[in-house]
């Protein structure tokens, strides 16, 4: 197969992440860089494709550069647009999460393109984990027993440092819980019922810094909490509890210190590593995005189409209903 020609569109701190799975993929190559501001798009190409072009608008980029692929890496609230461009201009679409900022907005995009004869993606890297990947294999597997409960936790002492993330409408759960609801659904489907609060702590987010959601099914739950605090410590941790043992990881689910990943069958311990988050999570990115090239070549399934994607869109948006009234 011929190198898939790839262009990233927005240069902002994720797109390094990208970059670097794009990078370690000798099937593809980046052929243009996109950003309003040339300076960061002039940095990434010095980083990570000397060889491509860069542009300040996506417009101009589709128009002089022959490409197979986008890479969608900007705020929510231009992905709807800009997938659209795309498709017309008749390119494998990926498109980071979350798909919209809007779930009427995801929904009307999804439905324009439901018949799109090429990829449209959206990238969803968490359960890409490898920690994570491997408590899925070993549920499917029986090691586990039948899946029953999963807990995740993560609370970060400080918001992100991108302005977009702190001033928009809809805080943490959105821009950060979106990942762990997608994570509950790859074990569990779709939730039969949402419980939520949200909380307004950290003066400096405008939306809610803190969410706890619970999602309830016929047989199984999943406890998820999340939060940008004001200040403190970072406190994270993942907890899979089967009928026949439980997996626990302890440690950052983004890029931040040490973890530790254990697994029981029955009370015998059969696996305790050490992880290391950052490794993990770049490797997560790496192996989305190995998926999505398999699955253009031929040779795989998409990593998550958007169709799908939006049944987690749903889910989150569903927590805000549910929250709604809480301080």
């Amino acid at each position: 197969m011929a190198k898939l020609r790839g262009a990233i569109i927005g240069c902002g701190n994720i797109s390094e992440f990208h970059l670097r799975g794009w990078a370690r993929i000798p099937e593809v190559e980046i052929c243009a860089v996109v950003d309003p501001d040339l300076s960061r798009a002039k940095l990434r190409r010095t980083q990570f494709a000397p060889h491509a072009q860069v542009y300040s608008g996506m417009q101009e980029a589709l128009a002089r550069q022959p490409l197979d692929f986008v890479d969608i890496t900007t705020p929510p609230w231009m992905h709807k647009e800009q997938c659209l461009l795309a498709a017309k201009t008749g390119l494998h679409i990926i498109c980071q999460k979350p798909l919209c900022d809007d779930l009427a907005e995801a929904t009307s995009l999804v439905k324009a393109l439901e018949s799109y004869p090429k990829r449209f993606c959206v990238h969803e890297n968490h359960r890409y984990r490898p920690w994570f990947r491997e408590a899925l294999r070993l549920c499917h597997a029986g090691v586990l027993g039948t899946p029953r409960y999963l807990e995740i936790t993560q609370h970060d002492p400080c918001e992100p440092p991108e302005e977009i993330n702190t001033t928009a409408t809809h805080g943490v759960f959105l821009q950060y819980g979106v990942h762990l609801v997608d994570m509950a659904e790859a074990l569990f489907g779709r939730p039969s019922s949402v419980e939520a609060n949200m909380l307004h702590l950290n003066p400096r987010v405008r939306g809610e810094s803190l969410a706890n959601v619970l999602l309830r099914y016929e047989r199984a739950q999943a406890s998820l909490t999340v939060s940008w605090k004001a200040a403190g410590i970072q406190q994270s941790h993942a907890l899979l509890v089967g009928d026949k043992g439980e997996a626990w990881y302890e440690g950052s689910l983004t890029r931040a210190g040490k973890a530790r990943f254990r697994v029981y069958q029955d009370k015998s311990l059969i696996l305790d590593e050490n992880r290391s988050p950052m490794s993990d999570y770049m490797e997560s990115f790496f192996q989305f995005e190995q998926e999505f090239v398999a699955s253009v070549a031929g040779s795989g399934l998409p990593p998550q189409t958007a169709a799908s994607n939006l049944d987690s869109l749903k889910t989150t948006f569903a927590a805000y209903a549910a929250a709604k009234g809480t301080p």
